[in-house]
């Protein structure tokens, strides 16, 4: 999980498309069932190519996963699921994309509305490394909160409902931060050695940050938290000299 950028205004005509429909879905004696339908005829539909794409664009190069970074995007979720929240199914604003496993794995499942915990967190409308951190060791881990005395709760919930510490997610990270730190270190032994100039430098960070490859990883210690840590604190701070 990462943060993602602002999500777009969508063309005129597909808002209006979407609003007609949530209010098609509202005026149904069976607001399920119709969401339920009315979403799956609308998928088929050339003009909702403009959602898709939008929240293609969203996800960044590789068209990573917005749960767990890890997997290539593959199907449009809802944030409040639709067979609980039915009149929220055509929202833009209640649209994700994702990876297979992370829906297959989220399903319905919405706490509290669903199940007693606390509310998943929301990658389009929330910093994410307020609720997570990325260890020493490249896994993906709630953050400590003092105040509670105990580990964030959304972030917990959100990593059991999703699976987002599912082994291959925590493996690939792990390389990703190996790579990363390799990367830092030889581009430093590169400049002390006047082998590379500040403006080579700041392309290679451009080149991490867009690699499809954990973009969460890549994040969290080139644009997050993880940056005052060495030794990407010593490379951002050449990089800006």
């Amino acid at each position: 999980m990462r943060p993602l950028p602002a999500r777009p205004d969508l063309p005129q005509a597909t808002a209006t498309r979407l609003a007609g429909k949530r209010q098609e879905i509202a005026d149904s004696a069976n607001t399920r069932e119709a969401a339920h339908r009315i979403y799956t005829s609308s998928r088929q539909a050339n003009w909702f190519r403009q959602v898709t794409n939008a929240l293609k664009n969203m996800t960044g190069p590789g068209e990573r996963c917005m749960f767990c970074s890890g997997s290539e995007c593959s199907q449009v979720e809802h944030f409040r699921p639709k067979a609980v929240f039915p009149i929220e199914a055509m929202d833009w604003e209640n649209f994700l994309r994702i990876c297979g496993i992370c829906n297959q794995s989220k399903g319905d499942r919405f706490p509290p509305d669903t199940e007693p915990g606390e509310r998943i967190v929301d990658p389009t409308t929330e910093n994410v490394w307020e609720f997570f951190f990325i260890d020493e060791f490249g896994n993906l881990t709630p953050r400590w909160r003092p105040d509670l005395e105990s580990i964030d709760p959304r972030a917990d919930i959100t990593i059991r409902i999703i699976g987002l510490d599912r082994d291959t997610l925590q493996l690939t990270r792990q390389a990703r931060l190996r790579d990363l730190r390799e990367k830092a270190q030889d581009a430093l032994r590169l400049l002390a050695n006047g082998e590379l100039t500040v403006d080579d430098l700041r392309q290679r960070l451009n080149d991490w940050r867009l690699q499809p490859f954990q973009p969460d990883v890549a994040d969290y210690f080139l644009h997050g938290p993880g940056r005052t840590e060495d030794p990407f604190s010593e490379l951002l701070a050449r990089s800006n000299g």
